[in-house]
């Protein structure tokens, strides 16, 4: 085995004995399932809340409230001081 792979399975394993959070356990058995199976959907992989905030953002998007991801990206910019 690789050294390196060893070091992310040793650091990957440490932070998840180290979290008894459900909701971050749950996505992360959710995400290692999705990356393992191609059969899985990965919209089958998350919560109703997730969805429904997809869903709300699509709509969004379709009623013309989106932002452009150059404005984005400029305001982060701005934000972060580096304009």
């Amino acid at each position: 085995m690789n050294p390196n792979t060893a070091e992310i399975k040793d650091y990957l394993h440490k932070l998840i004995v180290e979290t008894d959070d459900e909701n971050i356990l749950s996505k992360v058995q959710a995400y290692f399932t999705t990356l393992r199976s191609k059969d899985i959907d990965w919209w089958d992989t998350i919560s109703e809340a997730e969805k429904e905030a997809i869903q709300l953002g699509i709509k969004q998007l379709e009623n013309g409230q989106g932002i452009l991801h150059s404005d984005v990206k400029l305001s982060a910019d701005y934000l972060l001081g580096r304009k």
